[in-house]
């Protein structure tokens, strides 16, 4: 097999574009401080004293965003050292534990190194995600180059940008079409329990591979299948125990779809000048655009679709695109594009077997909204390297 073909020199290649952006934007838009990755507001609650140290970057006038929690949580991931205050709904960040144990994991326990192996492990999952699209497109007679699509779901653009552990789960989603499609069920049932620790979506991956399976009658894949959410929920409970209760008031609703439709009816009224909040609400309305082509797409092939494992995961994301409400979720691209983006990729994945190109609208919406967040980012690495 040519090397040109091999999924591996892709994902590869991914992972230097990936690191390479990285270090373009923080040397020429951050002085060099890496932890600005980490979006760290200046009006979040303080960081640990013990962290003092690493002279975290700090956004003026922001709240920051989801990646200075799972910093913090990589610090102490098993409430050792009482980082959980400096949280602002530590037992909600918590349970989203895989990618920053994997850090304190990949660290030794040790502060030092434990921002490098965040790093590292993001790029991991750049690595597997890519690799697991490459093997796909490769078996579905697609060249594995398109594999390189993976850095454009928004989930692992915004991992990218703000250290977020998203691009683990749809890491996963990737991994899980290739072992069903090869019916390697053990491997598959190992997914399923790693993508619960990134996050409650998670879930979604076992509790459709156990519809599946109920649906062919196959009682015992079915059970272990089942039992690949018992780690998850041992955490879960561990977590409670340590952690006060967060309120879940408004996050979804009894009304289909309620969530996108008023996001529709409702722009976020920009405060940039006129150009730039034209531009702005269009590329929302596009991304939104993006989550309903996924949808329409499992309406138009829902037959053929719940026939796979794979298929019934994507109708689990469609129900929860359906259920899901919550203002917070809906009001900008980093949020719904993020928090969907298994169900955008797993449409993008069956394109390679239907071979039809309403597949790439999810993504080929999204993307570009996503783009325009680091617009000023691009901005200041261009100005850097050209030395205007």
């Amino acid at each position: 097999m040519s090397w040109t073909r091999s999924p591996i020199w892709f994902a590869l290649v991914a992972v230097f574009s990936a690191a390479a952006w990285q270090a373009l934007t923080v040397h020429y838009n951050y002085r060099g401080n890496w932890t600005a990755l980490f979006c760290t507001g200046s009006r979040y609650a303080a960081a640990p004293a013990e962290l003092s140290s690493e002279r975290i970057y700090l956004f003026p006038n922001s709240l920051g965003y989801d990646g200075q929690s799972y910093h913090y949580i990589a610090h102490d991931p098993l409430f050792k050292r009482g980082f959980q205050s400096s949280l602002d709904c530590p037992r909600f960040r918590y349970r989203r534990i895989l990618v920053p144990f994997s850090a304190w994991l990949l660290a030794g326990g040790q502060d030092r190194f434990v921002d490098r192996a965040y790093l590292v492990t993001i790029w991991l999952w750049v690595f597997a995600g890519t690799l697991w699209t490459g093997l796909v497109a490769r078996e579905r007679g697609a060249h594995p180059g398109w594999s390189l699509a993976f850095l454009f779901v928004p989930a692992v653009t915004v991992s990218l940008d703000r250290l977020t552990m998203d691009v683990a789960l749809v890491a996963l989603t990737a991994g899980l079409v290739y072992y069903t499609s090869r019916q390697n069920w053990l491997v598959a049932a190992a997914v399923c329990a790693l993508a619960c620790l990134v996050r409650e979506t998670g879930l979604l991956l076992p509790a459709a591979l156990v519809a599946w399976c109920a649906m062919e009658r196959r009682w015992l894949r079915a059970a272990g299948m089942a039992v690949s959410v018992v780690p998850a929920l041992a955490w879960y409970l561990y977590v409670v125990l340590h952690t006060a209760p967060v309120g879940t008031g408004g996050l979804v609703s009894a009304i289909p779809f309620a969530g996108i439709l008023t996001r529709l009816l409702h722009p976020v009224p920009y405060r940039f000048f006129f150009a730039a909040n034209a531009l702005a609400t269009v590329l929302d309305y596009a991304a939104l655009a993006g989550i309903v082509a996924a949808i329409v797409y499992c309406g138009v092939y829902w037959r053929r679709l719940l026939r796979q494992p794979e298929g019934v995961a994507a109708f689990a994301f469609v129900a929860l695109v359906a259920v899901v409400s919550s203002p917070e979720v809906w009001e900008h691209a980093y949020g719904f594009a993020r928090g969907f983006s298994p169900l955008l990729l797993l449409v993008g994945l069956d394109g390679f077997r239907s071979r039809s190109p309403s597949a790439a609208l999810p993504v080929a919406l999204t993307a570009p909204r996503i783009g325009l967040e680091m617009g000023l980012q691009l901005v200041g690495v261009v100005r850097g390297v050209l030395g205007l």
